[in-house]
């Protein structure tokens, strides 16, 4: 037979979304690579899209329901597990209430085609459900607060700024299209700033490196624009016509001298001054953030903080500005079915995701009986893992769906298996950094005949009796869904199908100063956050460490070769924690030893590696590991930030000893 060449798109929790192209011979897929012909990923793909190859084979793949028996997996049929699961979800809801069961669900799967996980829940009656957010909660709510919304500049206007600051983002390792843009803007002699307490390997590519302690980036926000204002390097008429409450702010910053400054964030003055001066003079500037300087308990002010310099600047709403965060620019358009099932969801409660155990332990009227979890793989996401496992066995009855027997799996009373990418069709967007819209053709039959998540919640909805619930296929319900965009730009299902769609000749951000704030202007005085009870302007919260046994602070980015704990399955050895020669020393730590780490929430065994990328008294461990190694979350506290119910995972002390 023939060899087919088969497009489809990466459905990774990732900035970039890249189309690739399948190689399939006799039935099955023999290679992916990337697809040369898509407009912005042109061919250029990272490992972990290659490895949807190896993960649809792999032979430890689930590839039947499993029921836990006596403590051991059976496999079971889906007819079985269906109605096990509708018989149970039927009797908790008569007796408790839909609210009974909990609903977890992240980004482990970016297509369209899996959130009718919420639409079946909805229809449902309201299961609890989380706010808040593990990843980037903190920034959208600060941002929301600043502009009234969420906008990026396309990746190409970075060609236009003169100055670019890349603020906790390591785009090398987790944005590599976004590194195109960044390397030919420094050829045009753009001067490109990172600031981290890493040294990444974005470093390799910026003209300067920056290292600052964690969580002071607020202070340092702050400290450039007490510099801006003292030294006239404002934008005066933007501030007078588009800027409410520059007043208030201004008699704040002053607190915030050179000196102190300096002491706080370990940033020479000068490099302070050089910052700001290249940051207001140097015009358009452009700033990138990252998710890293949002992790903390003042995670929102410091994003409300780097907004502001955009603002006192005017380096908002014009071409080689902007203060990029998320870009939910194709999103506002799919509000399609799933939109129109909140309604339904008049029972739903919630709970701030990063507090899953203290809530699954404390909910009463009713109590958690059912656990239903989708696209994630909460006990080794979440943080305060050894209280997460707790309340997991305290609930009746846990749903898994997933592709892989994962440690949330293993923890569940029925798992179903989940349909790869390769063996559906959907279309795949993301919120973070892509401006497309990709469809993605399926390319083989589901192996084993594996029914996808679509028609399990289908089929479900008629077992539990949800008549409002649409039975319509799955062609129908994309259709609905991407009817707002067809109907704006007068395009047709057709045509998604056939083209990358991406909303041309789109305007710069915010380019007409008119923001979706309640003062229609950017809002440095927010009244919104006023009466949420949180400060009105940008502050700084100096948080510090008060435990002296726990004097190491414990950072936890993302590796580059995978997408949180999706590509560390089958990774053996132990977590490597990586610290620099004056942190080793200081704590009389032999690097040749495995070690030990303990905080207030757990313990965790690592193998140890220098390196001078790391700041001083910080300890570097990636996420995603899985417990038969160690997973970093055995560490992290479940508390949540400022602003936005955001997981403050780089909130974690440690002591660390050799073993």
């Amino acid at each position: 037979m023939k060899e087919k060449r088969i497009k489809f798109t990466c459905p990774l929790d990732c900035f970039d979304i890249c189309t690739m192209v399948a190689l399939v011979k006799d039935d099955r897929i023999t290679k992916i690579e990337g697809d040369k012909d898509h407009p912005f990923t042109q061919g250029f793909i990272c490992k972990k899209g290659k490895k949807h190859l190896e993960r649809l084979y792999h032979p430890k793949r689930i590839l039947n329901p499993k029921k836990k028996v006596n403590g051991k997996w059976i496999d079971i049929s889906f007819e079985e597990a269906l109605d096990e699961i509708a018989e149970k979800l039927v009797k908790i809801k008569e007796k408790y209430g839909p609210s009974a069961v909990l609903h977890f669900y992240d980004s482990g799967y970016g297509g369209i085609s899996k959130t009718v996980d919420k639409m079946f829940f909805n229809y449902y009656g309201g299961a609890t459900v989380h706010t808040g957010s593990l990843c980037w909660g903190a920034g959208i709510e600060a941002q929301k607060i600043d502009f009234g919304g969420n906008k990026g500049h396309a990746p190409e206007d970075l060609l236009n700024s003169k100055t670019i600051i890349i603020w906790g983002r390591n785009p090398a390792d987790t944005n590599i299209h976004l590194m195109k843009y960044l390397t030919e803007a420094k050829k045009r002699g753009v001067y490109i700033y990172l600031i981290d307490p890493i040294r990444t390997n974005t470093a390799r590519i910026v003209s300067k490196h920056v290292s600052i302690k964690p969580s002071t980036d607020g202070a340092l926000a702050l400290g450039m624009a007490n510099y801006i204002i003292n030294e006239g390097l404002l934008d005066e008429d933007f501030i007078k016509n588009y800027v409410k409450g520059y007043d208030e702010y201004k008699e704040y910053v002053q607190r915030f001298t050179l000196d102190y400054v300096e002491e706080v964030t370990g940033i020479h003055r000068n490099e302070i001054k050089e910052l700001a001066e290249s940051y207001a003079k140097n015009k358009p500037s452009s700033i990138i953030i990252g998710y890293g300087i949002q992790r903390y308990k003042n995670g929102g002010n410091n994003i409300r903080a780097i907004d502001a310099l955009g603002a006192i600047t005017g380096n908002i709403g014009v071409n080689g500005g902007g203060v990029n965060y998320s870009n939910k620019l194709i999103g506002d358009y799919i509000q399609g079915e799933v939109a129109k099932s909140d309604k339904y969801a008049v029972n739903r409660r919630t709970y701030s995701k990063a507090k899953l155990a203290q809530f699954i332990m404390n909910a009463d009227n009713p109590p958690i009986k059912c656990l239903f979890i989708t696209k994630s793989n909460p006990l080794v996401q979440v943080p305060n893992i050894n209280a997460t496992i707790k309340a997991f066995e305290k609930v009746d009855f846990k749903v898994v769906i997933d592709m892989f027997m994962t440690d949330t799996a293993k923890a569940a009373d029925l798992v179903l298996p989940a349909t790869s990418i390769l063996e559906e069709d959907d279309f795949i967007y993301s919120s973070m950094f892509s401006p497309y819209l990709n469809y993605s053709k399926q390319v083989i039959q589901p192996i084993n005949d594996i029914i996808g998540e679509y028609e399990i919640f289908r089929t479900l909805a008629k077992k539990v009796g949800l008549k409002e619930y649409p039975d319509i296929d799955r062609e129908e319900f994309f259709r609905r869904e991407l009817r707002p965009i067809m109907e704006e730009f007068d395009i047709s299902y057709e045509y998604l199908k056939e083209n990358p769609f991406t909303i041309k000749n789109r305007d710069i951000p915010w380019k007409d100063k008119e923001f979706d704030t309640p003062s229609g202007k950017y809002e440095l005085y927010s009244e919104i956050a006023k009466e949420k009870g949180l400060s009105p302007i940008p502050v700084f919260i100096h948080e510090k460490k008060t435990e002296d046994e726990y004097n190491i602070r414990v950072i936890t980015p993302h590796h580059r070769d995978s997408l949180h704990s999706q590509h560390f399955a089958f990774k053996e050895g132990k977590p490597i924690a990586y610290i620099n020669e004056r942190t080793l020393k200081k704590n009389n730590l032999d690097v040749t030893r495995a070690a030990t780490i303990k905080t207030k929430y757990g313990k965790l065994t690592v193998n140890l590696e220098t390196s001078e990328n790391i700041g001083d008294d910080i300890i570097m461990i990636y996420e995603g590991w899985w417990h038969k190694n160690g997973s970093v979350n055995l560490l992290t506290p479940d508390e949540i930030s400022d602003i936005g119910e955001q997981a403050v995972y780089y909130e974690c002390f440690c002591s660390i000893k050799n073993i």
